[in-house]
């Protein structure tokens, strides 16, 4: 039976990067709500005292870069150690393979997948060093399936899934534990602009492929996260937990 005390994060320092907005937010919001003390980074500086503000009390912000690596080794220097590193901020891509351009591919590619393996490994190093640590990635759904218009997003959370499993096997070794979340449909700020979520005919088309026939919240995203960074999935290692409301079943 899980208690109370097997979700409470007190005392420990939490990174959550992407936490301006969406799902990133929701974690802030969980992790906070559980004790932790928060660390919240993404490139939307308003968006971040936005949450600092909801959250209130003494929540660290940086504002980085993502897409460029020396911005990645600075934010992971100022954090400092972590207990949890939430490593979920990047960016969709919405164009059919033909027309994709080599800078949206490389965009796409550095952000979601060259930049947290970055900071991971960064955050890592510390988390080595004591013998404990967990690293929550966020990977997709699409990294299991075919992804129309979704190229470069999609190998780019596949990579971070088989990331995932690696970094598994040589930190595990070490106390270091990663993990991954792979989100189905989530109605988040992002989907909403960059999907065909925001069109009420492509919006309700969508729901024909979910069994449960709803789209993902972002706090159910986070509550699973909450899990998956607690003692309590302390023998979840390496792998990736798809919460897609059933989507890769069909």
């Amino acid at each position: 039976m899980i208690e109370p005390k097997d979700l409470d994060f007190t005392g420990r320092r939490v990174l959550v990067t992407g936490g301006a907005s969406g799902i990133g937010r929701a974690m802030a919001h969980a992790f906070k709500g559980h004790g932790a003390s928060l660390i919240l980074a993404d490139r939307n500086a308003e968006g971040l005292a936005q949450v600092a503000g909801e959250l209130g009390g003494d929540v660290q912000r940086h504002v980085y870069d993502q897409g460029d690596i020396a911005s990645v080794q600075k934010l992971a220097d100022a954090a400092g150690p972590v207990d949890v590193l939430c490593n979920n901020a990047g960016i969709s891509g919405g164009w059919k393979l033909v027309d994709t351009t080599p800078e949206q591919i490389q965009e796409v590619i550095t952000v979601n997948l060259i930049g947290p393996i970055v900071l991971a490994r960064a955050i890592a190093l510390s988390m080595l060093a004591r013998g404990k640590g967990v690293i929550v990635n966020t990977s997709s759904q699409l990294a299991f399936n075919g992804a129309e218009e979704r190229g470069a997003y999609a190998a780019a959370k596949a990579g971070i899934a088989q990331f995932t499993r690696t970094a598994g096997i040589e930190w595990g070794r070490r106390g270091v534990r990663v993990v991954a979340i792979g989100p189905g449909r989530t109605i988040t700020p992002m989907t909403m602009r960059s999907s065909s979520l925001g069109d009420p005919v492509m919006y309700e088309k969508g729901l024909d492929r979910i069994p449960v026939r709803r789209y993902g919240k972002p706090e159910e995203i986070a509550n699973i996260v909450l899990f998956l960074a607690s003692d309590v999935a302390g023998y979840v290692v390496g792998e990736t937990l798809v919460a897609d409301g059933g989507y890769n079943l069909i």
